[in-house]
């Protein structure tokens, strides 16, 4: 998505970015931006101002109010003059900041590196869903066992070989399994 204070930048923006080599998205006020799921954008790049309002608060709410907060990366193009404090708080919201004015050599590497970055982030998302899904696994397997133990008086070891012969013998996963027990006996 490229985000500006006019069509006029948008276009430009789009150009330098080379027609066709990306599907690009172009809006130029907030209320436009906020109508879209911006999980669905890969790099959003914001040229300050927009138009109808700096912007900078925006771009705030997306990296700290969001819920959860938006895992597209950010490049922001600002205006030389911008203040300082301005430009803390981008870099603060882990944005990639550019000056004017920029060149299309800038605006493609800075989308090259966001791709990169979007792809790198969408693996490490997708490791930490496979590890929470593992680590609820093994919550179920270890209140599952518990319950065995305690209820049913069986070993530990015992309790994991009928979780999983329960399992095999059934066709079930061992979630299933182990949501099934926790659901007979707790």
């Amino acid at each position: 998505m490229i985000a500006a204070g006019t069509e006029k930048a948008c276009e430009m923006f789009r150009e330098m970015l080379g027609n066709g080599v990306y599907e690009i998205t172009t809006a130029t006020e907030v209320s436009e931006i906020r109508a879209y799921d911006l999980e669905n954008f890969s790099a959003l790049f914001f040229s300050l101002p927009l138009a109808d309002e700096s912007g900078i608060k925006l771009i705030d709410e997306l990296a700290t109010d969001s819920s959860p907060p938006v895992n597209v990366p950010v490049c922001v193009i600002v205006r030389q003059d911008i203040p300082d404090k301005a430009l803390e708080r981008l870099t603060k919201d882990n944005c990639y900041v550019l000056k004017r004015p920029v060149s299309r050599s800038n605006i493609t590497l800075a989308a090259e590196l966001l791709s990169s970055f979007y792809g790198r982030s969408a693996d490490m998302r997708a490791r930490i869903s496979e590890l929470e899904r593992k680590n609820n696994e093994m919550k179920l397997m270890s209140r599952a066992k518990l319950l065995l133990i305690e209820k049913k008086g069986m070993s530990e070891n015992d309790a994991h070989r009928h979780i999983l012969h329960r399992a095999m013998n059934r066709q079930m996963s061992i979630d299933e399994v182990c949501r099934e027990i926790i659901g007979e006996i707790g």
